[in-house]
């Protein structure tokens, strides 16, 4: 059966699940777990994951039907795409793309003279903070960037600014944790060349 997909569907099809309809959510399954799968894989390329990601996404939305007051569902599923993967780049460094990404993005110093390896870590430093958390990431850029203090970051963002304080210290120690690995790279890498 060959359900055509349009806003006013989209929502009937939510407003159903919501009032505990079965059917409407296997619909709603079926609907989206391609494309949300799809969008998962995009930015975390590990289909066993991935799958797990979504199936966890569809069981939230399922066992939080009754409290969600969704304007734009298709829009909650995807953004609940990005933060599962997210989450999971965070909580699993080694294992992550983003890991796989830093360890590929890394060269041979043996090839490369300081304007290049300039570039390798700046590029690895954009892979960091694409994998930070919005909140967090954006606390940074603010900082590091921006040159903004802990207060005036607090003030823009209406937060406290000790959680400004606390999201850095934990987006700078991840930074030195990665920065450290790639320079272990590098050692472990020259010191068996020669």
């Amino acid at each position: 059966m060959n359900i055509e997909r349009n806003r006013a569907h989209d929502d009937s099809l939510f407003d159903l699940l919501k009032q505990g309809d079965e059917v409407a959510f296997s619909k709603i399954y079926n609907l989206y777990w391609a494309e949300l799968y799809n969008a998962a894989y995009k930015r975390l390329p590990e289909r066993e994951k991935c799958q797990d990601i979504i199936q966890n996404i569809f069981t939230d939305l399922w066992n939080r039907k009754a409290e969600l007051d969704l304007e734009n569902p298709v829009a909650y599923l995807h953004t609940a795409v990005r933060f599962q993967v997210l989450k999971h780049i965070a909580r699993s460094p080694k294992s992550s793309f983003f890991g796989k990404s830093f360890e590929n993005e890394l060269i041979s110093p043996l090839q490369a003279d300081g304007m290049l390896l300039e570039r390798e870590v700046a590029a690895l430093l954009e892979l960091f903070i694409k994998a930070l958390p919005e909140k967090r990431r954006n606390i940074f850029i603010m900082h590091y960037f921006e040159g903004l203090s802990t207060a005036k970051i607090a003030f823009e963002l209406h937060v406290s600014q000790k959680t400004v304080q606390n999201q850095l210290t934990t987006a700078t120690q991840a930074l030195r944790l990665r920065l450290t690995q790639l320079f272990l790279l590098v050692l472990v890498v020259i010191s068996s060349v020669f």
